[in-house]
């Protein structure tokens, strides 16, 4: 989506921001594209604070570790990678179905009822151990284009949310930012009209979809259990912000093992979580690790008992600015790539940004794995940043980096005994 002077986007679990645009990423050329960084920082801070999001980054972790055991086992990858154990597809069909349509759809005519349905899974308790099976929703929305006769079916999910935050956001502070698709950007908006509730206020609108995101099938808790709930209805219509804010701050939810939690512990289980699993499974994160849980100590001490995004939306942009330029100051930003791929790391004081540069690695591995891409996962990184690359990266890229030692993807391939595995 056109923001600014260039197109930005974040990659959930990535931990990176990127900025499409060639030139280099100097403080002058991020102050030009100030919208694009803005909108893009807050998908940043979701994936941090968000239990929805750090569930997709332990998440990355587990589909990594699969395919990791079955190339030991196997001697092999066989592309597109299938041998995906109960665990791995379990999240990816949670994943999948929770997250929403890829789409994007310029102006909507109107909308009709959402639809449901949904799939049995295995389930898993707070700590993402099998425990018993559960339904997995998914909702389809039918939409009219403007000019169009006939619906299409939208897939409503998490990122409908993500991006409406972030969106507002930017927006509140940058009124003159080119208009957006209405699905995902207006997603939200769209949802209370069609629930009678057009005369319901931005701030509150922000504030529920937030809450909804500490659920981890976000759609479904606010279609379902907010919305669809006549007394809930009722309460958001007669209540002020200050009210439901609290309200929603101080609920609790039920994990699938019995146990209650606030959203704040939610949260910070996740953090912890995430971080033991790279020291666990992995050997060598241990500075990723270490920024974790400095990322999870911020939130404790600055973000606990709060909704950070209905905060952000609800300052003037001076206290916006001033926040954010906090936040970056206290936990930095690993990765802000421009779309050469040429990265900088912004404020990560001792933290070493080589295990980031990994974790980027990885992901774009498991992605690989399963396509039949020809090209080096990280072929563009590896040119913009240093490494030797030809044109045999992008057709043998066994040999090619036998004989490479300046070669991003070949250290990562050594650090985890890939080396010598057939890949086909």
């Amino acid at each position: 989506m056109k923001l600014d002077y260039a197109t930005g986007f974040y990659n959930m679990s990535f931990f990176y921001i990127n900025i499409e645009t060639e030139e280099e990423l100097t403080q002058d050329v991020l102050k030009k594209n100030e919208a694009t960084f803005i909108h893009e920082f807050i998908h940043y801070l979701q994936d941090l604070v968000l239990p929805y999001n750090i569930r997709y980054s332990l998440s990355n972790v587990r589909w990594f570790f699969n395919i990791l055991n079955s190339a030991h086992k196997m001697g092999s990858i066989h592309r597109p990678f299938s041998e995906w154990n109960n665990e791995s597809s379990t999240l990816w069909i949670q994943f999948i179905r929770s997250i929403g349509d890829s789409r994007s759809i310029d102006s909507v005519f109107k909308i009709e009822d959402a639809t449901s349905e949904f799939v049995i899974t295995s389930g898993y308790d707070s700590n993402l151990h099998i425990q018993r099976e559960h339904r997995v929703y998914e909702y389809m929305l039918p939409v009219f284009e403007d000019g169009k006769s006939t619906s299409i079916s939208y897939n409503l999910g998490a990122r409908d949310i993500l991006e409406y935050i972030a969106y507002k956001i930017q927006l509140k502070n940058f009124p003159n930012s080119p208009p957006a698709p209405q699905l995902p950007y207006e997603s939200i908006d769209l949802i209370f009209d069609k629930y009678g509730l057009s005369h319901i206020s931005d701030d509150i609108r922000l504030c529920i979809a937030e809450c909804c995101l500490y659920n981890d099938v976000p759609m479904h808790f606010l279609l379902n259990t907010l919305l669809g709930n006549d007394k809930f209805k009722k309460y958001i219509i007669d209540s002020s912000y200050e009210e439901i804010y609290n309200y929603l701050r101080l609920s609790a939810t039920i994990t699938r093992d019995g146990q209650i939690e606030t959203l704040i512990a939610k949260t910070q289980r996740r953090l912890i979580q995430f971080a033991r699993e790279l020291q666990l499974q992995y050997s060598g994160f241990d500075e990723m690790k270490k920024w974790i849980l400095k990322v999870n100590s911020f939130v404790e001490h600055k973000l606990s008992g709060r909704f950070i995004f209905s905060d952000l939306y609800k300052m003037d942009s001076d206290e916006m600015f001033k926040f954010i330029n906090d936040v970056i100051y206290c936990i930095g930003i690993p990765l802000v790539m421009n779309s050469r791929k040429k990265y900088i790391s912004i404020h990560l004081n001792d933290i070493e940004v080589s295990q980031f540069i990994q974790f980027y690695i990885l992901q774009n591995f498991i992605y690989f794995v399963k396509s039949k891409q020809t090209q080096c996962p990280v072929y563009n990184f590896c040119k913009a940043n240093g490494g030797i690359c030809n044109e045999n990266c992008t057709v043998n890229k066994q040999e090619t980096i036998k004989g490479n030692e300046n070669c991003y993807y070949r250290r990562f391939m050594e650090k985890y005994e890939l080396f010598d595995i057939k890949i086909d």
